[in-house]
């Protein structure tokens, strides 16, 4: 996945549509990564159990609620 993708679950989630600007001179970083759960699968018997958009909605919604509760005190 990459972070524009991700963007756009989170613009969704949201109800928003944001202005992306990219500075191509600033450095790249890695390529990618990777995430292969095989091996704490093995070890630990523990696999991810709630796919990435539910889990990004949850946390969006607690994020939302605390900063609420932060400009309502």
């Amino acid at each position: 996945m990459t972070i524009n993708e991700l963007v756009d679950i989170v613009e969704g989630i949201a109800g928003v549509k944001l202005e992306r600007r990219y500075n191509l001179s600033a450095p790249k970083g890695v390529n990618g990564r990777n995430s292969d759960n095989t091996r704490i699968l093995a070890l630990m018997g523990w696999e991810p159990s709630i796919r990435l958009r539910e889990g990004l909605q949850k946390t969006y919604a607690w994020i939302e609620k605390e900063m609420m509760a932060l400009t309502h005190a």
